[in-house]
């Protein structure tokens, strides 16, 4: 079977194509694939294939500094996090103006954008809401090898905005995609894979 893996320096060449990717982590870790792309690369067509073919939550890498900036506090205290892997949820949020109810495609894109740019202010958002940011740790993968710091890394070495788009990878049986499945359909839906590994290496 042909695969799907790619270097970094492809991805980096995937993004600016503003064409999605999926991040894959350790086998001994979670073992599993989310749908990835710069947040500033964010689109509701993009939204809508995540929500379609991805089928998992949609949440959105983003720095210390960039929930400082928004005012957003986490979900719960770091201390008092009991979540299997640790991920840092803050407070949900949807855009203040340009959206109605802020579940469709592209209302979340809407809000995704805001999240995503460096000018954003804190009276654009409103909470709760339909997007969920996840603060990746200081340090990105050297301190902890997930998801959420590694869309942020992806995005930085493409000299992007620090700030992703992700959402797990669910099968049609309901279970999450691994090993060979997600490699299936990897190149079902043409596209690259690059590993957590890899971006380690890599930095």
């Amino acid at each position: 079977m042909k695969h799907p893996y790619c270097s970094v320096q492809d991805a980096v060449y995937e993004m600016h194509k503003k064409r999605i990717i999926i991040i894959q982590d350790h086998q001994n870790r979670e073992d599993e694939g989310d749908l990835y792309i710069p947040a500033q690369y964010v689109s509701p067509d993009i939204i809508n294939f995540m929500i379609t073919h991805g089928k998992g939550l949609i949440c959105v890498s983003i720095t210390a500094q960039r929930a400082r900036q928004l005012d957003l506090p986490l979900m719960i205290p770091e201390q008092e996090n009991e979540e299997n892997t640790k991920c840092s949820f803050t407070i949900s949020v949807d855009a203040r103006d340009g959206i109605k109810t802020g579940i469709s495609p592209y209302d979340r894109a809407k809000t995704i954008q805001i999240l995503g740019n460096p000018n954003s202010r804190v009276k654009e958002l409103v909470k709760p809401g339909h997007i969920f940011p996840l603060v990746a740790k200081e340090g990105l993968l050297q301190k902890r090898r997930g998801h959420t710091e590694a869309a942020i890394q992806l995005s930085t070495s493409a000299g992007l905005d620090p700030s992703g788009v992700i959402c797990e990878i669910i099968g049609d049986d309901g279970h999450m995609l691994r090993g060979k499945k997600l490699q299936e359909y990897a190149l079902k839906y043409n596209l690259k894979i690059i590993t957590i590994e890899s971006l380690i290496e890599f930095s």
